[in-house]
């Protein structure tokens, strides 16, 4: 049986209207604007084949690197997670008052940051990072594929977060 993506959508959509107002009249600027990526099935540009999603759950100070190109992790479908391009990225910090730290892993990690093992993103509390990279290409996670995320230990409790990952087997 084969296991592959349909199709996929990932978009951004900002459509924001701002306003000053003055003395005598008001002032309007909008700002709309609509990007992302369409994937149909396959390996080329615009294109990936595997899914995996999950919300994961660290405690308060605990760290944990998710390595998707050595079958450690499963996808939806309970196959092994082996991808060889990254695709797509997304993490929703669900946490109301801790911070995630993604990046900075210490074992391959993936290099989407100049400086992959000591460069991290601060993801606020109930703050969102997606990564699109649908050329051809990728992020090649053959060699560096461990995503380290981490609850800073700040808050009163445990973090959970949601994650996503688009990619190519």
């Amino acid at each position: 049986m084969a296991v592959g993506l349909s199709t996929g959508k990932v978009m951004i959509l900002f459509n924001i209207v701002s306003y000053n107002d003055n003395d005598l009249s008001s002032v309007e600027d909008k700002l709309t604007l609509t990007a992302g990526a369409n994937f149909a099935d396959g390996t080329a540009a615009d294109q990936a084949n595997t899914l995996w999603s999950d919300t994961r759950t660290l405690a308060d100070g605990a760290s944990e690197e998710i390595d998707i190109h050595d079958g450690s992790v499963n996808n939806n479908f309970g196959n092994p997670l082996t991808l060889t391009k990254l695709k797509g990225l997304y993490i929703r910090n669900n946490s109301a008052d801790a911070c995630l730290l993604i990046g900075g892993g210490a074992t391959t990690p993936i290099e989407l940051f100049s400086d992959a093992a000591s460069d991290k993103l601060k993801l606020p509390p109930e703050g969102e990072n997606l990564f699109i990279a649908p050329n051809v290409d990728g992020v090649d996670v053959t060699t560096n594929s461990h995503i380290k995320l981490a609850h800073d230990g700040t808050g009163a409790s445990t973090l959970t977060y949601d994650i996503i990952v688009i990619g190519v087997v």
